[in-house]
C-alpha cells in the first residue's frame, strides 16, 4: 500500500524539482531531511540531486500522480538539456533510470559528466531580479533550473549576472539535504564574475541553454554541423579536406581565448582538441555547451527535430558532393571564390554604424565599444564572415572602427558621464562617492579618468 503525501507544493515555472522538495521539507516541519526523503520516496534513501534526480516514478505515485513522471523529468530537471545531443537509445536509458531509480552517479556517468573537462557548477545560483519577481508573484523565491546549467553565468531572461550561493551543487557531503532559496542568507552570496566585454557571449550561452530546456518535444540531434556548412563557410578545400587552422583561428577570434577558457572550452592549433573531434563527427558524446558554441559560431539553429535534421543532413550531403565535383574541376584555376569586397565594405560599414549606435544608446548598462563586442552584435546574414579576420579588406569599416573603439579609460569616462547625467536629474549636487558607485568604478583610477571625475563633481 502506498501512503499518499498531502500538501506537496505546486512546482513553479522553470523550478528545479530539488527546489520543490526543499520547499516541502520547510513547510512539513520535519526535523530530519531523511524523514522528508522517506515520506516522498518510501524506504528508498534517495540522494538530493540538483540536476538529474532519479526514482521519480515512486515520487509521482506517492503524490497521487498529480505530477506525471514525464512532467517532472522534462519540466523540472536538466534532462532536456543533455538529451539533445545523445543517441535515442542512450536518452531512453537515462530517462528510464531517472524514472525507475539509479545508483548514485549512474546517470551522470552515462553522460560522461565526471570525465568531462567542463565541470558542474560548485554552488547553486540565482538571479536577483528573478528572486524579487518570484517573491512578488508567488510570495517566495525558488531555484530556477535555467540558472544551474554549466556555463550559464547570467540570467537568460533579465541578462543579469547570476549570484552564487553557498549551497553546494553536488551535495556529496550532505547527501540528503534539500536547501530552499528562501532559507539562504543572501549576505553570504557573491556575484559571479562576468566581464562586460563578453556579456553578449554569456547571454547567447544562457539563451540557447534555456531554449534546450524549454524544448520539451525536441527529438535528438546527432550533429549540429554538416559538411555543407563547412563548405559554405570556406572551411573545406577543393578535395574535401577540413581547413582546421583557419577554422580554429576564426573560432578563437569570434569568442576570444579568454572567454573560451572561462567556459573550459579552450582550443588551440597545436594539438587535437574537442573542436577537431566534433568537426570530424567522431562517434563521441560532446557536452551541450560545446554544441552551443560551435552552432552559434557557424550560424546554426539548435532547435531542430531529429527527422528533419537527419533528412536535411542527408540532402545537404548530396548537394555538397555534387558541388564538390564541380569545385574539384575548377580548383586548379582558383581555390578562392570571388567576393566584391568593396561592396562588402559598404554593407559592413552600415551594419557596424548601427551596432555602435545601439551600444551607445545603452544608458543604464553601458558596454565598451570593442571590436569583439561590435563583431558579436552584427547581423550574420549581412556580414557572414569573421570581422576581425577581414578588416584589412574593409578600409572604410576599419577607419570608422579606429575612431569608435574605446580604450578602458575612454569607456570609464563615458560611464562617469552617463552616471553624472542620471544623478543630475535627481539631485542638485553630484557627490563623488555617489558618482563612482553609479558608474560602477573603484579607485584607483587612471589620470585622465580622475581628471574627468573631478570636473564632473565640481560642475
Amino acid at each position: 500500500m502506498i501512503l499518499l503525501v498531502a500538501h506537496f507544493p505546486s512546482l513553479y515555472p522553470d523550478e528545479l524539482l530539488y527546489s520543490g522538495i526543499a520547499r516541502y521539507h520547510q513547510m512539513s516541519g520535519n526535523t530530519s531531511q531523511k524523514q522528508t526523503v522517506k515520506e516522498l520516496f518510501g524506504d528508498r534513501l534517495v540522494c538530493a540531486t540538483v540536476d538529474l534526480p532519479s526514482h521519480l516514478r515512486y515520487l509521482s505515485e506517492r503524490l497521487g500522480s498529480v505530477f506525471k513522471v514525464n512532467d517532472l523529468i522534462m519540466k523540472h530537471t536538466l534532462y532536456p538539456y543533455y538529451r539533445a545531443f545523445i543517441p535515442q537509445v542512450k536518452a531512453r536509458k537515462i530517462y528510464e533510470l531517472m524514472s525507475e531509480g539509479a545508483s548514485q552517479g549512474e546517470v551522470h556517468a552515462l553522460l560522461g559528466i565526471p570525465a568531462s573537462l567542463i565541470k558542474l557548477p560548485s554552488y547553486l545560483k540565482y538571479c536577483r531580479v528573478c528572486y524579487e519577481e518570484d517573491f512578488s508573484t508567488y510570495y517566495e523565491p525558488y531555484w530556477h533550473r535555467s540558472h544551474q546549467v554549466p556555463g550559464v553565468c547570467i540570467c537568460p531572461i533579465h541578462k543579469e549576472a547570476l549570484i552564487e550561493s553557498t549551497v553546494s551543487y553536488t551535495t556529496r557531503e550532505k547527501k540528503f539535504e534539500f536547501t530552499s532559496l528562501v532559507s539562504l542568507e543572501k549576505d553570504t552570496a557573491i556575484n559571479l564574475c562576468v566581464q562586460p566585454d563578453f556579456l553578449n557571449q554569456y547571454a547567447m550561452v544562457a539563451e540557447r541553454s534555456y531554449e534546450l530546456l524549454q524544448s520539451v518535444n525536441l527529438d535528438t540531434i546527432y550533429s549540429s554541423i554538416s559538411k555543407t556548412d563547412l563548405h559554405e563557410k570556406e572551411y573545406l578545400t577543393g578535395l574535401g579536406r577540413i581547413r582546421f587552422l583557419k577554422l580554429i583561428q576564426d573560432f578563437n577570434a569570434y569568442y576570444s581565448q579568454e572567454f573560451l577558457k572561462h567556459l573550459q572550452c579552450a582550443v588551440d592549433d597545436q594539438c587535437e582538441t574537442w573542436l577537431h573531434k566534433m568537426i570530424r563527427g567522431n562517434d563521441l558524446i560532446f557536452h551541450p555547451l560545446r554544441h552551443i558554441l560551435l552552432a552559434d559560431f557557424m550560424g546554426k539553429n539548435l532547435i531542430l527535430g531529429s527527422t528533419t535534421g537527419i533528412e536535411e543532413m542527408e540532402m545537404n550531403q548530396g548537394k555538397w558532393q555534387e558541388n564538390n565535383r564541380h569545385e574539384r574541376t575548377s580548383a586548379r584555376r582558383s581555390r578562392t571564390p570571388f567576393h566584391d569586397w568593396k561592396k562588402r565594405d559598404m554593407v559592413t560599414l552600415t551594419e557596424v554604424r548601427e551596432v555602435t549606435k545601439r551600444i551607445k544608446s545603452q544608458k543604464l548598462k553601458p558596454q565598451r565599444i570593442s571590436l569583439a563586442t561590435v563583431s558579436k552584435n552584427l547581423n550574420k546574414t549581412k556580414v557572414p564572415f569573421v570581422l576581425e579576420k577581414c578588416l584589412h579588406k574593409l578600409p572604410k569599416t576599419k577607419r570608422f572602427l579606429e575612431k569608435e573603439i574605446e580604450t578602458t579609460e575612454q569607456f570609464q569616462i563615458r560611464r562617469l558621464e552617463l552616471a553624472a547625467a542620471r544623478i543630475a536629474k535627481e539631485e542638485t549636487k553630484i557627490e563623488g562617492w555617489r558618482l563612482l558607485k553609479a558608474a560602477g568604478l573603484n579607485s584607483p583610477l587612471r589620470e585622465s579618468v580622475v581628471e574627468k571625475f573631478k570636473n564632473l563633481i565640481l560642475y
